[in-house]
C-alpha cells in the first residue's frame, strides 16, 4: 500500500511539473523609415558621432550601431532586430546603391535579422531594386528580406529580375527565425497607401494585406508550428483626432487577423510612446530617420504573449558611435561626393550658404504652413529662368519636400535631403524638371485645386512661385479664386484668353496635372500643352534642356536648383557665405 502511495505521488508530481508554464523572453529591437539617414537628422557639419554631448544631430548609423550592440549584449540569444521598410531613399547615399550596394550589408553588420521593402525602395523601379539587391549580395551578407504581398506581371519583363530573387530565396514570402527556443514566423507587407504612392513599382503590384496576412498567419501557426507571428508592415496608422487613439491600415489589420501577435509598423512616420494593443495584437512604430530605436519586450508562455513592455530609446549625442561603422560611412562619403558633387564644383563637407533661422516644412500637427515650400518653388523658378526660357509659374508639392533647411551652415548633402526623390534618364538622382503650357483660365483652375488642397502637412499641398491669388473663402469649392496676378499684373482668366502660360515642376508632379479631371471627378479639367499649344501625349518630351550647347538633354534637378538659388544670395556678414534672406523667416 505504501509503495502504491509513493508511486501515485511521484506520478502526480511529474504531471504537475509538465504542466508548469515555461516563460520565455523575446526582445524586438526595431526601426522604420530610416531613409538612408546614415549621418543622422541634423546639419551635416554638426554631426560628430565619435564624441558625445557636443552636437544637435539626432540619429546616425554609427550611434545606432552602438545602441544595437549594447542592447543585444543584454540578451544575445533572445533579441530580434528588424526594420519595417523605406530604409533607403532620402539622402545622397542612396544614389550609388545600384552600383555599390552599401547600406543593406551595413545593416546586417549592425545586427539586423530581417527587413521588409517599403514603397521608396521602388523609387527607381523594380529593375533598379534588383541591381541594389544584387550589388548588396556581392558586398557581403544581408538580412533576411521578407516581402509577402508582391504580385508580378504575367506580360511585362520589367519585374522578371525581382521574381527571380523570389525563386532564389533572396526575397522570401515569409521566414522563420528562432530566438530563445521561440520559433518566430516573420511576414513583410506593403500597404494600400504605400502602394498608391509607389507609381514606379509597376509592373509590380501588391496583394491586399489583410488577406495575405490571414493566409500566412494560418500557415505559420498551423503548418509551420511557429510560436509567434510577427508582421513587419509598411502600412502604418495615424492618430485619430476625433475619437482619440489611432486609426489606419495596421489598426484594421490587427482587428481582422486574430492570430497575429505583433505588428512592427512603418510608412506613416508615427511615433508610439506606448504600444498599441488591438485584441491580442501589439502594434508599435518609432517615427522615422532612426531618431529612436524601438524596444519591445515580450514575455511568452505556451505560445501566448502574457505581458509586454515597450520603450523608445533616443539615438542622440549621448551615445558614442561605433568606430568601424563610422569609418565605413566616411569612406562612402568620398564615393558619393566624387560622383555627384564634384561635377558641380562642390564637395561633401563644403559649406555653400548659411541661414540664421530654420526654414520648416508644413506641419500637420500644429496646422502651420512653413517657408521651405515657397523657398523651393522660388528656387525652381529662379533656376529655370536662368538656364532656360522664362517660366510664368513654378510649383512643388509638399510631399516632394522631405526635410527642413536647418539653421547654420548649409552643405550640398543638406540640400539634397530637402528634395531627394526620383531619378532622371541621365541616372542622376532627382526627377527632371519639366515645363508645360496652359491657358489663363486653366491657371485659374489649377489655383482652385491648389486652394482645395491647402491642408498643411498634407503631401498634396502645392507651393507655388510666380503668381499671387485673391481668394474668397466664403465662396463654394472650386469657385474661391477671384483673381490671379502674374508679374504684378492681373491675369485674364476668362475662357476667351487663348494665350499660353508656362508651368515648371518636376516631371513627377506635372504628370498629375493631366489627371486633375479624374481627381476632381470631372469638375475641373486642365489640359497640359506644349509651347505650340499641342496636347501633350508624352510628358518625357517636356523635360527642360538646361544646356542646349551639349548633345542630348541636360536635365535639371530640384536639389541643383536649390544650390544655384542659395549661391545667388548676398553675403551679409562678410564670411564668404551667401545668407538666406529674412523674407523666408517663419
Amino acid at each position: 500500500m505504501k509503495t502504491k502511495l509513493i508511486i501515485s505521488i511521484t506520478i502526480i508530481a511529474v504531471l504537475s511539473i509538465t504542466q508548469v508554464s515555461i516563460s520565455q523572453k523575446l526582445v524586438i529591437l526595431h526601426t522604420n523609415d530610416m531613409h538612408s539617414m546614415l549621418t543622422g537628422f541634423g546639419p551635416e557639419l554638426s554631426y560628430t558621432p565619435m564624441s558625445v554631448n557636443d552636437d544637435p544631430t539626432i540619429g546616425g548609423f554609427a550611434r545606432l550601431a552602438t545602441l544595437l550592440k549594447e542592447e543585444k549584449a543584454k540578451l544575445p540569444n533572445s533579441t530580434l532586430i528588424v526594420d519595417a521598410g523605406d530604409f533607403l531613399m532620402g539622402t545622397i547615399f542612396h544614389a550609388s546603391e545600384q552600383e555599390v550596394g552599401f547600406q543593406i550589408p551595413l545593416m546586417k553588420k549592425m545586427g539586423y535579422d530581417a527587413i521588409t521593402i517599403g514603397n521608396h525602395e521602388f523609387d527607381y523601379g523594380p529593375e533598379a531594386l534588383v541591381k541594389i539587391l544584387n550589388s548588396s549580395i556581392k558586398n557581403g551578407a544581408i538580412p533576411e528580406i521578407v516581402a509577402s504581398n508582391l504580385v508580378f506581371s504575367e506580360t511585362s519583363k520589367a519585374d522578371d529580375g525581382l521574381e527571380k530573387l523570389i525563386i532564389e530565396k533572396i526575397i522570401k514570402e515569409y521566414t522563420i527565425i528562432e530566438k530563445n527556443d521561440l520559433k518566430l514566423g516573420i511576414i513583410g507587407i506593403v500597404g494600400e497607401d504605400a502602394d498608391d504612392v509607389a507609381p514606379n513599382a509597376k509592373p509590380v503590384t501588391f496583394a491586399k494585406q489583410i488577406k495575405t496576412v490571414k493566409k500566412l498567419t494560418d500557415k505559420l501557426k498551423n503548418e509551420e508550428k511557429v510560436d509567434l507571428v510577427i508582421c513587419i508592415s509598411h502600412s502604418g496608422f495615424y492618430p485619430d483626432e476625433k475619437k482619440g487613439g489611432y486609426e489606419g491600415e495596421d489598426i484594421k489589420l490587427a482587428e481582422k487577423v486574430k492570430n497575429l501577435d505583433v505588428i512592427i509598423s512603418g510608412h506613416t512616420h508615427v511615433k508610439t510612446e506606448k504600444a498599441i494593443k488591438i485584441n491580442n495584437t501589439i502594434i508599435v512604430q518609432t517615427g522615422a530617420y532612426a531618431k529612436n530605436l524601438g524596444r519591445l519586450v515580450l514575455n511568452v508562455e505556451n505560445k501566448k504573449v502574457k505581458s509586454f513592455e515597450f520603450s523608445l530609446i533616443p539615438v542622440d549625442d549621448k551615445i558614442l558611435g561605433d568606430a568601424e561603422v563610422n569609418k565605413l560611412i566616411n569612406d562612402y562619403k568620398e564615393v558619393v561626393s566624387k560622383q555627384y558633387f564634384s561635377p558641380l564644383g562642390l564637395s561633401y563637407v563644403q559649406p555653400i550658404a548659411e541661414t540664421s533661422f530654420t526654414l520648416k516644412r508644413n506641419s500637420l500637427i500644429d496646422k502651420k504652413v512653413g517657408t521651405v515650400g515657397p523657398f523651393v518653388a522660388d528656387a525652381i523658378k529662379f533656376y529655370v529662368d536662368k538656364y532656360s526660357d522664362d517660366v510664368d509659374l513654378a510649383i512643388v508639392a509638399s510631399g516632394m519636400i522631405r526635410e527642413n533647411i536647418l539653421k547654420g551652415e548649409i552643405t550640398a548633402p543638406d540640400i539634397f535631403r530637402v528634395s531627394p526623390l526620383g531619378i532622371g534618364f541621365d541616372d542622376i538622382p532627382g526627377y527632371p524638371l519639366s515645363k508645360i503650357y496652359i491657358t489663363g483660365n486653366e491657371v485659374k483652375k489649377l489655383m482652385e485645386v491648389v486652394v482645395m488642397a491647402q491642408k498643411p502637412g498634407d503631401d498634396s499641398f502645392i507651393n507655388y512661385s510666380g503668381v499671387k491669388i485673391d481668394v474668397d473663402k466664403s465662396k463654394m469649392m472650386l469657385h474661391k479664386v477671384r483673381k490671379v496676378y502674374m508679374n504684378g499684373e492681373e491675369l485674364d482668366i476668362s475662357k476667351s484668353n487663348k494665350n499660353l502660360y508656362s508651368v515648371a515642376a518636376s516631371s513627377y508632379l506635372l504628370q498629375f496635372i493631366g489627371r486633375i479631371k479624374k481627381i476632381s471627378h470631372g469638375l475641373i479639367k486642365v489640359v497640359p500643352k506644349d509651347k505650340n499649344g499641342e496636347v501633350i501625349t508624352d510628358m518625357n518630351k517636356q523635360i527642360i534642356d538646361f544646356d542646349t550647347d551639349k548633345n542630348g538633354i541636360q536635365e535639371g534637378k530640384t536639389w541643383v536648383a536649390l544650390i544655384e538659388y542659395l549661391k545667388s544670395f548676398e553675403d551679409t556678414n562678410g564670411n564668404n557665405l551667401p545668407e538666406i534672406p529674412e523674407k523666408y523667416r517663419q
